[in-house]
């Protein structure tokens, strides 16, 4: 019997009633929303990507969650009591929705063109109002293409979007390339439906095109600068900018709001934004994360959980982030997703996402690089064979076609960042997929796709490992009791991981437990049709304090995207509970018993 093998022999163990502390998660309550409406009105359910939501925001004052997604439609829940939610009201939009967020008494929601290169929009409502049954529009304001996030600062006189600008393929095949970018909207004072006309500034990435190599030297991604496409006898070179190649994702504000950090995923970076003069001040690239001395799943062909150290890096790539302050001091939180990019010119397909298999196969390798044991398991499947390796990161520095080292995508976890300087504080590590393996292991690297829909949910089990493995999705950051908690939220495996922070000036988050609300009974669509298949692709959470709460219990809103719910859970630190089936030990017992279990496994 292996170590891991008897470690969780010990847990099953131990996992009945027996008392411990720790944050955990209850689920009260989940609504499963519709992706559209028959002629007759009869509502549309199913799993998958079909945009039911994405995004959600909470008015407390009036205990509704509003939620908006890929289907056009803005759903309002009420939580007044929050195990019987119920929607109170629904709206099409003029547009698929990429995100939403509220301030006092007005929405805010981020609308993309047809097609999306074209400048995207922001609707502004009043909040609803159930006497008149209305969601009134108070302002509809032209932004940059694609705002993929948008956020009110505290007093709502500012909004930031973050114009991400992907490309896209005219009809005939051509491809557009929008520079990517952050509008200001700016009101002059907090009563947004007085406003007849807001101040609108856009902030580009142009005063950082004549220093764009050296950013590049630093490690900010520009992303095909050139491309060469079309026939071998007649050949032609597109060129992108780095303002074209840089795609603004994700944003969070500093501690007084005068900026904005502005998370460049793909170019793995994070840009600052300055809120008074509209300008993006500085980019800081974010650096690679080494795998020698934690491990990870590379290969989906390995017949199980294989978490081993190689001598190789992968890039962070936040998605989601939050800012906060401990101790006088200021941080963000990221959750290192990674994301690689794909275009097309004239029909022919260009990856920034090499395969370990072809490295080997067209001998990428310099001379710089040494590692037998990576050169042979990058032609073993079960190894390091069908990886995804970043095209443009670690090339040699004397022949720049070949690989001195080499860049997996995402940081399969989640950071902490010094606000001032950008510089890494903290990381978990191997944490994520560890935790997942060692508690809910038939959910490890999970990938779903259409195709599984009848299929058993096990059969999903270590999909993404050759890809970017957990996905950290999102995070957010709440109080509960006299404790900091961060809550992180994996996409693959649809688990939430929840740590707290001790009150000391050391940054060092610890692990309390995990929590997957699923059921592995059956398919997939059996699961979605019975209402257990959990929040599958925890895109968004938000936190809601006690004092915000409907039960003046502090609660965390889960959006879940492919199975189209919205899920309340109560926050509770755990002083005396039997354990149940979703959520687990926390980090010092684990610990305490991992450290039993492979002693008496050495004395076997």
């Amino acid at each position: 019997m292996s170590p891991s093998m008897f470690l969780h022999v010990l847990l099953a163990m131990v996992v009945v009633p027996c008392a411990w502390s720790a944050v955990t998660l209850r689920q009260v309550s989940s609504v499963y929303l519709p992706h559209g409406f028959e002629f007759d009105g009869t509502p549309l359910y199913a799993m998958g990507d079909h945009g039911a939501v994405e995004q959600i925001t909470y008015d407390a004052r009036n205990h509704h969650i509003y939620t908006v997604g890929d289907a056009t439609i803005l759903n309002i829940i009420d939580i007044r009591y929050p195990s019987a939610p119920r929607v109170v009201f629904r709206q099409y939009l003029p547009g698929r929705a990429t995100d939403i967020d509220s301030c006092g008494n007005y929405i805010a929601v981020a609308l993309q063109a047809e097609p999306i290169t074209r400048p995207g929009t922001v609707a502004i409502y009043e909040m609803y109002d159930p006497v008149n049954n209305d969601l009134r529009l108070i302002h509809t304001i032209q932004v940059g293409p694609l705002p993929d996030m948008l956020k009110f600062t505290k007093d709502c006189r500012k909004l930031v979007t973050c114009n991400e600008g992907e490309p896209a393929n005219t009809e005939s095949g051509d491809i557009v390339d929008p520079e990517g970018s952050a509008t200001i909207i700016e009101f002059s004072s907090g009563f947004l439906a007085n406003e007849i006309e807001p101040i609108v500034r856009t902030a580009t990435f142009h005063k950082f095109e004549q220093h764009a190599y050296r950013y590049q030297a630093k490690g900010l991604r520009w992303l095909f600068p050139e491309v060469t496409h079309g026939p071998e006898n007649n050949t032609r070179v597109t060129r992108f900018s780095l303002s074209q190649s840089l795609e603004p994702e994700y944003l969070a504000f500093s501690h007084n709001e005068t900026k904005a950090y502005v998370v460049l995923q793909e170019n793995n970076a994070i840009a600052v934004l300055d809120m008074e003069t509209a300008s993006f001040e500085e980019i800081y690239p974010l650096g690679s994360k080494y795998w020698g001395t934690a491990s990870l799943d590379t290969s989906d062909e390995d017949g199980g959980i294989n978490l081993r150290e190689w001598p190789i890096y992968s890039m962070f790539q936040p998605d989601g982030m939050k800012s906060f302050t401990h101790r006088d001091r200021h941080y963000i939180l990221t959750a290192n997703e990674g994301d690689n990019k794909k275009i097309q010119i004239g029909g022919e397909r260009f990856t920034d996402i090499v395969k370990g298999r072809d490295i080997m196969k067209d001998s990428l390798l310099g001379a710089d690089f040494t590692s037998t044991r990576v050169k042979r398991a990058l032609s073993d499947e079960t190894e390091l064979a069908c990886t995804h390796f970043s095209a443009y990161d670690g090339k040699d520095r004397w022949n720049h076609e070949k690989f001195s080292a080499l860049h997996a995508f995402g940081g399969r976890g989640f950071s902490v960042w010094d606000a001032e300087d950008l510089s890494l504080v903290w990381d978990s590590g191997d944490d994520a997929e560890k935790m997942i393996s060692n508690y809910h292991p038939d959910i490890f690297n999970s990938y779903y796709k259409e195709s599984a829909l009848d299929k058993d949910i096990r059969k999903n089990f270590d999909k993404s490992s050759c890809k970017k493995g957990p996905e950290t999705e999102a995070v957010a950051i709440g109080s509960v009791g006299d404790q900091t908690v961060l809550f992180v939220a994996n996409e693959r495996s649809s688990t939430i991981m929840l740590y707290t922070l001790p009150d000391t000036d050391l940054i060092s988050p610890v692990f309390q437990s995990i929590y997957w609300p699923g059921k592995l009974t059956g398919t997939w669509r059996e699961a979605y049709e019975s209402r257990t298949v959990g929040d599958v692709d925890p895109e968004d959470l938000r936190f809601v304090s006690s004092e915000d709460s409907p039960n003046g219990r502090p609660l965390l809103l889960v959006a879940g995207t492919v199975s189209g719910t919205v899920s309340v859970y109560e926050v509770y630190d755990d002083t005396d509970v039997t354990a149940s089936a979703g959520l687990v030990l926390p980090g010092i017992l684990t610990t305490y018993l991992t450290a039993i279990a492979l002693t008496v496994y050495t004395v076997q």
